[in-house]
């Protein structure tokens, strides 16, 4: 049986409205084009999670050497031509007639597949009537706060990332086997001999009971014909397979592990996804064991900048309940603050060496979540610190559900890895509801956020701002006179028992009330060295004594600055070397000796 592209004729009454929810996931949102595709796609998996079930997300791109001749296509495509051809369709790289088609596959497994009844247009409020809020709905969602999705856009990136603005999706549902096929194109209306017809489009069988409503195709040997032709694996398993056809040609394999490991790190070691990405011979597997492996294969930024995240998650992966230091609850009747007194003596002592030793820190973060017209609800996130003892600015890496938000607005914090994760269902909830449509920023102006919480602003910045205050509180307390910091580097001999000062006696000639006449202050003796701060360095020279004979062999022990204890004792080879890497030059001196952090010379 032959099966048609139908766009339904724009009645003069409807309003011309033109989609833009694809701009959501433009290139100043996301900066890889397949980073929009893989956060949105696999964001959807997860959420059809099925109970227990680990998701596998396979994605094939079919790359020039395995693209399709139009005529292999070309029965997908019935009634499609005309209307990717109409003038002001939107669509800007529309393929010649000779132009093999280039396509990707985008398939999950251990997932339930698009459940709910496929032939309703008007389901109610709050149904899980996945079929319908893919195929016939923007805008809408169904998830609840379980789920990473929320402002049911998502989709979206599958068209956009075709040049025709159409895909090919094939579902076998979990709770009845049912395997069901249907198109969906998303133009700008248009004009087709002098007739208007709507922006979408759908691929299926016409419904003889409702004008204009367009079914799934249930028919196995055009289903058996998708999945030769496109090479589809989905077989009888549960999910959903989803072909974009002439897909940009920037998605290559490269950029697509690279949005993988970028935005998925986590749910992959925790063993609950995996996902294959599989370019003509090329056939790479992320999964729990081979990904730090891959991440060292790209080497680069991703191993500069993910590695050491990864570690860090494997690490608070395997943190048990007395790891963490528990921070007090801050107060349910009020917006969240950070202060001090968040914390016992005892964990801010523990914090501060870990911190101060460079160890991993494990903090949970008690919260009471407020939505109003609802019962507080209690909450947590967890936050993971390290100091990698560099100087570089970064900001923590915020996950909610698995999901990295990569452009949380939250201040700097210098030489600190730090994670912070929220997974527990109300927090969950709250931030999600805070996210713009692309899932990159916690935004507490947003349309699903504004006013939905007591205190949302307050509350959300505290999140925000979780590790750059915990540092800041951690270094306040630091704050006190270290006598002993430099004693190795400035030091005066103590006086001798006859020099020590004795006590002022009390001049009988004073007059009471009249002020005592203002000693002189004693003069100053000059300094044999004078040490200097110069741009790269330091300079010692010579002070105001032109008796040389004072001294012969000058010593110069050096060493990095710490927040806590004595430098020189935590002095290792590794921070530098005078032997090696750093440079002493000499003005009427003879270097000796040069021995670690350890320079003899000879005056």
């Amino acid at each position: 049986m032959t099966y048609y592209w139908q766009f339904n004729k724009l009645h003069p009454s409807q309003k011309l409205r033109e989609p833009i929810q694809g701009e959501f996931f433009a290139a100043d949102a996301i900066s890889n084009p397949g980073e929009a595709l893989v956060r949105e796609g696999i964001q959807n998996s997860l959420d059809a999670r099925r109970e227990g079930e680990k998701v596998i997300v396979h994605i094939q791109v079919s790359g020039p050497d395995d693209a399709l001749p139009r005529t292999a296509v070309s029965s997908f495509l019935n009634g499609l031509y005309e209307h990717i051809k109409a003038p002001s369709n939107g669509l800007r790289e529309i393929p010649s007639d000779s132009e093999r088609c280039h396509f990707l596959i985008f398939e999950d497994f251990g997932t339930t597949g698009l459940l709910g009844d496929p032939a309703e247009w008007n389901p109610p409020a709050g149904s899980k009537n996945h079929f319908f809020h893919f195929f016939r709905a923007d805008g809408l969602s169904n998830k609840s706060e379980k789920d990473i999705g929320r402002w049911g856009v998502g989709k979206q990136v599958f068209p956009r990332a075709s040049r025709i603005n159409s895909i090919l999706g094939l579902t076998v549902r979990s709770n009845d086997g049912k395997k069901l096929l249907m198109g969906m194109s998303v133009l700008k209306s248009h004009d087709i001999k002098g007739v208007r017809y709507a922006p979408d489009g759908w691929l299926g069988c016409p419904s003889d009971d409702i004008e204009g409503f367009v079914l799934p195709i249930h028919d196995d040997a055009f289903i058996d014909a998708f999945s030769r032709t496109f090479d589809v694996q989905r077989g009888n398993d549960p999910g959903l397979t989803i072909v974009v056809p002439w897909c940009d040609i920037d998605l290559t394999d490269d950029k697509l592990i690279y949005a993988v490991i970028r935005g998925y790190f986590l749910p992959i070691l925790h063993g609950k996804l995996e996902v294959i990405v599989e370019t003509g011979s090329i056939k790479t597997i992320l999964d729990k064991t081979s990904l730090e492996t891959e991440i060292k294969k790209i080497s680069g930024d991703l191993e500069r900048d993910i590695l050491p995240l990864v570690l860090l998650a494997k690490w608070a992966d395997s943190c048990k309940e007395t790891d963490y230091v528990l921070v007090e609850k801050p107060d349910p009747s009020r917006g969240w603050q950070w202060n001090k007194d968040l914390f016992t003596a005892e964990s801010l002592i523990n914090i501060r060496n870990k911190y101060d030793y460079g160890d991993r820190i494990a903090i949970r973060v008690p919260v009471t979540v407020r939505e109003k017209c609802v019962t507080p609800r209690n909450s947590f996130f967890d936050i993971f610190m390290q100091r990698d003892g560099s100087e570089q600015n970064g900001r923590p890496v915020f996950i909610r559900e698995g999901i990295i938000i990569p452009d949380v607005r939250a201040p700097f914090t210098r030489g600190v890895r730090a994670l912070v994760i929220a997974e527990d269902g109300p927090i969950t909830a709250f931030l999600g509801d805070s996210e713009n449509p692309a899932h990159t920023q916690w935004q507490k102006d947003g349309a699903n956020f504004r006013g939905k919480y007591v205190s949302g602003s307050t509350d959300l910045l505290f999140v925000m701002q979780s590790v750059y205050r915990i540092i800041n509180i951690i270094s306040e307390i630091e704050k006190k006179v270290d006598k002993t910091l430099l004693i190795d580097l400035f030091s005066v001999h103590a006086p001798l028992d006859d020099d020590e000062p004795k006590t002022r006696e009390k001049n009988p000639t004073e007059i009471p009330g009249k002020d005592a006449e203002v000693p002189k202050p004693p003069e100053s003796h000059p300094k044999p060295l004078i040490i200097d701060r110069i741009e790269d360095g330091f300079v010692v020279r010579n002070g105001k004594i032109t008796d040389a004979t004072l001294f012969k062999i000058l010593s110069i022990r050096a060493a990095y600055h710490v927040r806590r204890g004595n430098p020189f004792k935590k002095y290792n080879p590794a921070d530098f070397n005078f032997e090696t890497k750093i440079k002493i030059k000499t003005k009427g001196l003879t270097i000796l000796e040069k021995i670690e952090n350890l320079s003899l010379i000879h005056i």
